[in-house]
């Protein structure tokens, strides 16, 4: 207990009370204020449930007490109490078994509410995945009413799209059937053309062999009115048809047998195959029609 002397009143503190006031006064007041007041509670009213209410009602009567002899008190502390120690081991077991009991109670409220904070986010959660879905939904609705609506503005555009392409296709289709006649067309003028190079050619080589001709007739009759005027050129263009290393001599009429002798000197055998020149005969005659 915490307490302190009334100044004003110190003369009769000190001729009037038990001194010292600390040992012969305030203990004995407050052994007496436990011993009234103690007897009307269980023990474990005193020990646990109401003994905040003792200590108060302690107080109470212990500063009215000392109050009416000139001591202040100040505060009263309920610290230690003892009990015979049988009687405290039974005390101490109960009131474990009691604090033990409190815990369960405790243990229990505690896993109760537990349960209902789990049953309680259980339900939170389901409403939350109520709201989730609902608003999936409501997007989908949404980009559905959307897609609707782009729908009505692309299908026309679709649509255009699609004529394009058949346009496309059939001015392409066109095009290949232009270019088809065309190639065909010119493939024909190609092989008209071709034709009348070739006919072309074949007349130009008609004329051409026409030409040679008429020039080797002609040829051939100056050389036939030649040889008629004058018979020994025969001789001479059989020996240039042999080679044209053979060394030619124009003779007389009167030397056709020197003519002979020299043909069978520089081209042996080659006169001996004539009948009439290796036997000395004169050769033939032309006659002009």
């Amino acid at each position: 207990m915490r307490y302190r002397l009334e100044a004003a009143r110190l003369d009769y503190i000190h001729n009037n009370l038990p001194q010292p006031v600390e040992r012969e006064l305030v203990p004995p007041v407050i052994s007496s204020v436990f011993r009234d007041l103690v007897p009307n509670y269980t023990v474990r009213e005193v020990f646990a449930t109401k003994r905040e209410e003792i200590r108060k009602r302690a107080a109470g009567a212990i500063t009215q007490k000392l109050g009416a002899e000139g001591v202040l008190v100040k505060e009263v502390m309920l610290r230690d109490i003892q009990l015979p120690p049988q009687y405290a081991e039974g005390l101490e077991g109960l009131l474990l078994k009691e604090q033990e009991a409190d815990r369960m109670g405790v243990e229990t409220e505690i896993q109760q509410k537990q349960v209902r904070i789990a049953e309680l986010q259980a339900e939170a959660e389901e409403a939350r995945a109520i709201k989730g879905a609902e608003g999936e939904a409501g997007v989908r609705v949404l980009q559905a009413k959307a897609e609707s609506d782009a729908m009505q503005y692309t299908l026309p555009l679709k649509q255009k799209q699609i004529e394009q392409s058949r346009l496309e296709a059939e001015a392409h289709k066109e095009s290949t059937i232009k270019n088809a006649e065309a190639s065909a067309q010119a493939k024909v003028i190609d092989g008209k053309a071709e034709m009348e190079r070739r006919k072309l050619l074949s007349e130009a080589e008609a004329d051409r062999i026409r030409v040679v001709a008429v020039a080797d007739a002609e040829r051939m009759k100056s050389e036939a009115a030649a040889l008629r005027q004058n018979p020994l050129l025969i001789n001479k263009i059989f020996a240039e048809r042999l080679s044209d290393k053979i060394r030619i001599m124009m003779v007389p009429t009167d030397g056709k047998f020197f003519m002979g002798d020299m043909l069978r000197g520089t081209v042996p055998g080659s006169m001996e195959s004539i009948p009439g020149e290796a036997a000395g005969d004169d050769p033939p005659q032309t006659t002009s029609r």
